[in-house]
């Protein structure tokens, strides 16, 4: 248009330099068409552009609006994560994270009721765990079967419902004491492991106003199902850690009181017999000698203790051998003398045996005073050779 009207004005000096008017009148007459060809153009041609470029900004406004919106909203999101993983993790009792979780959930998620069923093996049911209302009575009592409402149909096919309306849902089922029909929309997801694929339970949040669920809150409730699905099952491997500890405490503890019981009767026995008994280590040495055996060697029980049996036999290195043979099921026997404090020797009779206590190997032997038995064998010897005697002279009689 600029050029054109430079054009214009160029031919009109033209013409009037000439002295042409009829030229000069037609020129004027271009000039007045001018301004309508511009504001023909303006309407055609600009003000079109300039409505959409108007129409551009806006929305692009109003995108930048919705990116600062959702910005904000995955900002709260991952304030809630961090809320819910620390409330998970912290050091108290495991039903009162539970319940920092439903409530932390409902907040972030804006529902009015949030529920957390854990799963019972045992009986096959959910039970209810912890929710952000007024459940504290019913928690531990609310029993839903696996398989049986919408939470039983999650808990079985591992599968998360999204509901807008769930009243109108044909797997769902009211549960008693929750009034689950007061509202309307409901996402109710699975708690379970992704390693194994092993159900620990299932969680719901549920709107009184039908509700339509963004990817952003999908996403949400996946990454919160696999920090509770890992606290519960972390919960249920320390809960049955501490029952095994327990149970192998107590077994301990049996097992110490009868072998106590076992060393005391064994001690008694030992203690009250009439023959000498030492227990001795697996080179001989004496580890223990009762009062019986203190008597017979004249030693006092200290200190017998760490002498070795063999150094109060008389010719005891033909006899060492034996305790390289013995074993708890057999049993040796030797013959020789002992040497008492006094310089006494004394005929003896030595059985040895393998004893085991508290794992560890030993050597049971007794040892019996023979000094009875060799002097009623000599005297039973010189009976014999008297009554040799007497036979003789009676078949010397005529």
């Amino acid at each position: 248009m600029l050029l054109t009207a430079v054009t214009i004005g160029a031919a009109a000096g033209f013409f009037y330099s000439r002295g042409n008017g009829a030229g000069l009148l037609l020129i004027i007459a271009l000039l007045l068409v001018v301004p309508l060809l511009s504001y023909l153009l303006y309407k055609k041609m600009i003000f079109p552009y300039y409505r959409r470029l108007e129409d551009s900004n806006l929305e692009l406004h109003l995108k930048h609006e919705e990116l600062l919106d959702i910005k904000d909203d995955l900002f709260i999101k991952f304030l809630g994560i961090y809320d819910v993983n620390y409330a998970a993790n912290s050091p108290r009792m495991f039903k009162s994270r539970m319940q920092d979780v439903a409530d932390i959930t409902a907040r972030v998620m804006e529902a009015d009721a949030c529920f957390i069923f854990l799963y019972d093996r045992k009986k096959d049911e959910l039970v209810l765990q912890a929710a952000n209302n007024d459940y504290e009575e019913k928690e531990g009592h609310v029993r839903i079967p696996l398989g049986e409402g919408i939470e039983g149909w999650v808990g079985r096919r591992l599968e998360p419902v999204m509901s807008k309306d769930f009243l109108h849902d044909a797997r769902f089922r009211e549960v008693s004491g929750l009034a689950l029909a007061n509202y309307t929309s409901l996402y109710c997801f699975p708690l379970y492991v992704y390693s194994n694929g092993a159900l620990v339970g299932v969680m719901e949040v549920l709107y009184s106003k039908a509700k339509n669920f963004t990817d952003e809150e999908i996403n949400f409730f996946t990454t919160l199902s696999g920090i509770i699905a890992t606290t519960v099952q972390n919960e249920q491997m320390q809960l049955e850690l501490r029952k095994m500890n327990m149970e192998l405490e107590q077994w301990v503890a049996e097992k110490t009181e009868e072998l106590r019981a076992s060393e005391e009767r064994y001690r008694t026995l030992v203690e009250n017999a009439l023959e000498s008994i030492f227990v001795l280590a697996e080179n001989g040495d004496i580890v223990f000698a009762n009062e019986q055996a203190a008597r017979l060697t004249g030693y006092s029980k200290y200190d017998l203790l760490h002498r070795n049996l063999f150094e109060l036999i008389v010719e005891s290195g033909q006899h060492k051998g034996i305790l390289a043979d013995v074993t708890p099921e057999h049993q040796s026997i030797m013959h020789g003398s002992l040497r008492q404090t006094d310089g006494t020797v004394v005929p003896v009779e030595v059985s040895v045996i393998g004893l085991l206590l508290m794992g560890k190997r030993f050597v049971q032997s007794v040892v019996r005073d023979m000094s009875s038995r060799v002097s009623l064998e000599k005297l039973l010897e010189e009976k014999e050779r008297e009554i040799s005697v007497l036979k003789s002279k009676l078949k010397a009689l005529p």
